[in-house]
């Protein structure tokens, strides 16, 4: 297996410098978190990214992702065009993730989200210039899921060394005025997700209770299932960095797995 890192970052704009602003201070520990996460990233040396992210958009059936020479994005849509990345993409990659997955739709020239745009951020902030490919999410879940992990798998089973980032935002109804209004219910998702989480327990993780999940109208688990499932639940050099959830959206950001030095 070549994925020597696995990890979570969340993906609030807000979290971007240029976009918080003054309202950093509120996020302050999620943003300390998402560098150190980073720089333990670029430790390893990694020779490939890869970012799943829920917000790519959804086709039909299957996913959606980039392919092409470049991806790039920027923040324009949060008041910040000037904070922008460009990144080479591993072609050669892609097309044989797309022979173990053929349902994937080629996104070209469309921008980054923000949900792949936001860790590929504070990675290129810490250095990285390396191939990156970015996964979108399927609507369905369960066997969908495990048959992306696989792909992946499969075809990063080779000698570059490839971190994959999971990028999810938990509940996002933790108080009044939270993006999806307010919802206990959304606490109690997050306080049984992190607990799995800070005890490397991911496969109960994936099987929060359904109804619960729904109602945090979390984007997590789905990228994070695909992470985990592709490296068989490894917790080698796990990690809890952070966890809080200041504007009513929770964020949690965490190493699942390193390779051992």
């Amino acid at each position: 297996m070549s994925i020597i890192w696995t990890g979570l970052a969340p993906h609030p704009p807000i979290i971007v410098d240029s976009v918080g602003r003054g309202r950093c201070s509120e996020v302050q520990t999620t943003i300390d978190s998402m560098h150190a996460l980073c720089e333990d990233l670029m430790r390893l040396q990694p020779e490939r990214l890869i970012v799943i992210s829920p917000h790519t958009p959804r086709p039909a059936s299957g996913i959606a992702a980039w392919f092409g020479d470049s991806i790039s994005g920027n923040f324009g849509m949060f008041g910040a065009a000037q904070t922008a990345a460009k990144l080479p993409c591993d072609q050669t990659w892609m097309q044989q993730m797309a022979q173990y997955y053929p349902r994937i739709s080629p996104l070209y020239h469309e921008p980054l989200d923000h949900g792949a745009m936001v860790p590929i951020h504070f990675a290129h902030e810490a250095g990285w210039r390396g191939p990156t490919c970015v996964l979108g999410l399927p609507w369905e879940s369960g066997d969908a899921l495990n048959d992306i992990a696989s792909a992946l798998k499969q075809t990063c089973n080779d000698t570059v060394r490839t971190a994959v980032v999971a990028s999810g935002d938990m509940s996002h109804c933790l108080k009044p005025g939270a993006p999806s209004g307010f919802d206990r219910r959304g606490q109690v998702f997050d306080d049984c997700f992190v607990a799995h989480l800070k005890e490397s327990a991911y496969k109960e993780a994936t099987t929060i209770e359904a109804g619960l999940c729904e109602a945090a109208c979390q984007d997590v688990i789905e990228s994070c299932h695909i992470a985990w499932t592709a490296t068989d639940f490894a917790d080698t050099n796990h990690h809890f960095y952070s966890y809080e959830g200041p504007f009513g959206v929770g964020y949690t950001v965490m190493r699942f797995f390193a390779e051992s030095s």
